[in-house]
Parts: C-alpha cells; structure tokens; sequence
C-alpha cells in the first residue's frame, strides 16, 4: 500500500524541466513578439564553438517569424561563409532541444531573453 502512495506523489510533482520549459517557451513568445513588431530577427545566442587564426566556427540561434533557428557556420580569412547546420524550431520544440544540449545554454537563453524583453520595454 505505501509503494502506491509514494508512486502518486512522485506523478504530481512537477520536474525541474517543466518549470525550465514552461518559462523556456513564454518568453520566446515573448520574443517572437518583438521579433515581428520590428520586423527583423533577434538573436537569441551567439557561441564559439573553435576560433583559429584565420577562420571562426559559431553557433547562432535567433527567432523569426514563429521559428527559433539555430546555425552553425563557418567564416573569416580567405574562407566563404559555410553553413554546416540548420536547426528549424517551433517555439515548443526548441526549449527541449537546448535542455537536452546543456543547462547553462538554457540559463544562458532565459538571461538573453530577459535582457531582450527588458531592452525592449525600455524603449
């Protein structure tokens, strides 16, 4: 009988993920909102991935319209700009993508966004 119980318990609480993804998916309403008020994407992160001498290799998401993209490109020095990744998401499947990828994008994503909307609400 208490295995039962403690099986309930644990069904009602809500995970920590949850929370992340909730928060996660308002504010890129949030965003894609002013995205669209201006008519131009906003960049939601920007990440090194390997720098050398001549040529960077990044990692961009922005949100547009009603997507979140994430690129990986290549550039700098005698090289063309090379795309090497497209990630199209909905505002519901990105904040799973990037939990998956690593919490401190995620923390990184929600203090870019806050600062976004702030900016934006400054204006």
């Amino acid at each position: 009988m208490r295995k039962k119980k403690r099986n309930s318990i644990h069904t009602s609480q809500i995970t920590l993920d949850e929370v992340l993804i909730k928060k996660l998916e308002e504010k890129i309403e949030k965003v894609l909102l002013i995205s669209n008020k201006n008519n131009s994407p906003i960049v939601l992160y920007r990440r090194t991935i390997e720098e050398n001498e001549v040529s960077i290799e990044e990692e961009i998401a922005s949100v547009s319209e009603k997507y979140v993209v994430v690129q990986i490109f290549t550039h700098g020095g005698y090289l063309p700009v090379l795309f090497r990744e497209q990630h199209i998401f909905t505002p519901a499947e990105f904040p799973y993508w990037i939990i998956k990828r690593s919490r401190s994008m995620v923390l990184h994503c929600l203090d870019n966004f806050d600062e976004i909307i702030n900016n934006y609400n400054d204006e």
